[in-house]
């Protein structure tokens, strides 16, 4: 079952259980193999297996004593809330009665499938949608823990799903097989390398539903995880349901850059974006409230902030995505407090700056403790931003655009010497054939969304994040 927060859960739609279970061959010869779902809630997806064994037990002639006892070993479930597991025996048991089978064992455990000892389960079958916890919903001895037991979370934010798929995959039989419905970030998300890593050699099969509502009233962008122990393949089957395109992908293409997973055929023969143009983060001040300024009025040296005043020498416009859109309100501008000279960067002592630039540096001074307390870079002085990311690379003309894109990207102009807060910006290369007027073409067109869908992280149905080398990736 899928969580929206610790104390909600989210149960499988019918429509999805049934489809995992055909696609991991859960229809035939069923009796005698043993079927594992970890985290079985009131029983939705444990409830149309127990119907499927039931109905080929009976094909194959077997008594109900038969079929009781053989339930009773072979069906297992793994709950911990206790009001969940009582609900699920009792709809097991609504569908024996309905079949004429009583005293069902079941070998439903009120336990926490990631901290109990399952090595003596070896499962034929695991079908499962396990709890969707991010790393900021975890507590800190559930972090600790997992950091310790599970390979696919020593580093990083990870979520909880990675144990499970971890412990899941280590609880097949040689020749098992496992389905998941599982968060689409998976493929994308920079801490789910090693998770990636780890089911790399037994994948077969991805279907992504990427822009569909799989929960009603939840928005999170889900896929089908097929995994077959024992099959090492060089290619996966991969399918978009929102298109209904399904493609052969060779495994070795998925992960060639080594930080996420694109579902695409490779393409050669085509310009590479990155070739022609620079793509940047924008500065990374940590703390934008300290140097962000909009001044309610101006004089010949100064901007005017409440009841302080900056140098206007020291300050340069300060531009995004959204403020780009919003052109009604008044400009923004932002405190730059270190010495340029041509396109080199250099710094400041604090001596010089509080010398140079007194109201500025009585305005900062406001926000010290919180400029401090910042994880900046190791050298950063208080007084400068956070990280000195892409400093050098601003003295262009420049385009700047989000890192999330909706429907299309909104690409917006920039001046040279304009500074981006937020999102992107991309600069035209020295002695590149293309302009940045070619730029916004090629990234407002209907081809570079179709190729942000597909590498990409979605956020909602329509928009998905990108990275700075998703761009600079790009064909076109």
């Amino acid at each position: 079952m899928a969580k929206k927060n610790r104390n909600d859960q989210i149960f499988t739609p019918d429509r999805y259980v049934e489809d995992m279970l055909n696609r991991i061959g859960y229809v035939k010869n069923l009796v005698g193999k043993t079927v594992l779902e970890n985290s079985c809630g009131q029983g939705n997806i444990l409830v149309p297996i127990v119907n499927r064994y039931i109905k080929d037990a009976k094909i194959q002639g077997l008594s109900n004593e038969h079929i009781a006892e053989s339930l009773s070993r072979n069906i297992i479930g793994f709950e911990v809330n206790r009001e969940q597991k009582e609900k699920c025996i009792e709809y097991l048991d609504k569908i024996c009665s309905s079949n004429g089978i009583k005293n069902v064992q079941w070998d439903i455990r009120e336990e926490d499938f990631l901290t109990y000892n399952a090595n003596e389960i070896k499962a034929s079958f695991i079908v499962g949608n396990p709890p969707y916890i991010t790393y900021h919903d975890m507590t800190e001895d559930e972090r600790l823990y997992l950091r310790e037991h599970y390979k696919v979370c020593k580093k990083g934010r990870f979520d909880y799903c990675y144990a499970f798929i971890e412990a899941s995959i280590n609880a097949l039989k040689p020749d098992g097989k496992m389905i998941y419905l599982i968060p689409f970030s998976i493929f994308r998300n920079r801490y789910a390398r090693e998770l990636r890593n780890f089911i790399f050699d037994g994948i077969t099969e991805v279907v992504d539903f990427t822009g569909e509502k799989v929960f009603p009233g939840i928005t999170c962008s889900v896929a089908f995880l097929l995994y077959e122990k024992g099959k090492d393949r060089d290619k996966i089957l991969y399918e978009k349901r929102e298109t209904d395109e399904k493609m052969m992908i060779q495994k070795s293409h998925l992960c060639q850059d080594n930080k996420k997973w694109v579902f695409q055929k490779v393409i050669d023969g085509r310009e590479k974006f990155g070739n022609y143009f620079d793509v940047c983060n924008s500065v990374a001040t940590l703390l934008n409230e300290a140097f962000l300024i909009q001044p309610v009025k101006e004089d010949e040296q100064f901007f005017y902030v409440e009841e302080q005043k900056v140098e206007k020498e020291i300050c340069l416009k300060a531009i995004s995505t959204k403020s780009e859109k919003r052109k009604s309100e008044e400009q923004q501008y932002i405190i730059f407090p270190y010495k340029r000279k041509e396109e080199e960067i250099y710094n400041y002592k604090e001596k010089e700056f509080k010398r140079l630039y007194p109201y500025a540096y009585q305005y900062m001074r406001q926000f010290e403790k919180k400029l401090k307390d910042r994880k900046s870079d190791k050298n950063a002085q208080w007084f400068e931003y956070g990280r000195s990311q892409a400093l050098k690379e601003l003295w262009k003309e420049k385009l700047v655009l989000p890192m999330v894109i909706t429907r299309q990207a909104r690409v917006y102009r920039g001046d040279e010497g304009a500074v981006p807060y937020a999102g992107y910006f991309i600069t035209q290369k020295k002695d590149s054939c293309y302009t940045l007027d070619d730029a916004v073409r090629i990234l407002q067109s209907i081809e570079f969304y179709q190729y942000v869908k597909m590498v990409g992280t979605p956020t909602t149905e329509t928009s998905y994040r990108i990275s700075v080398d998703d761009i600079k990736q790009y064909r076109f």
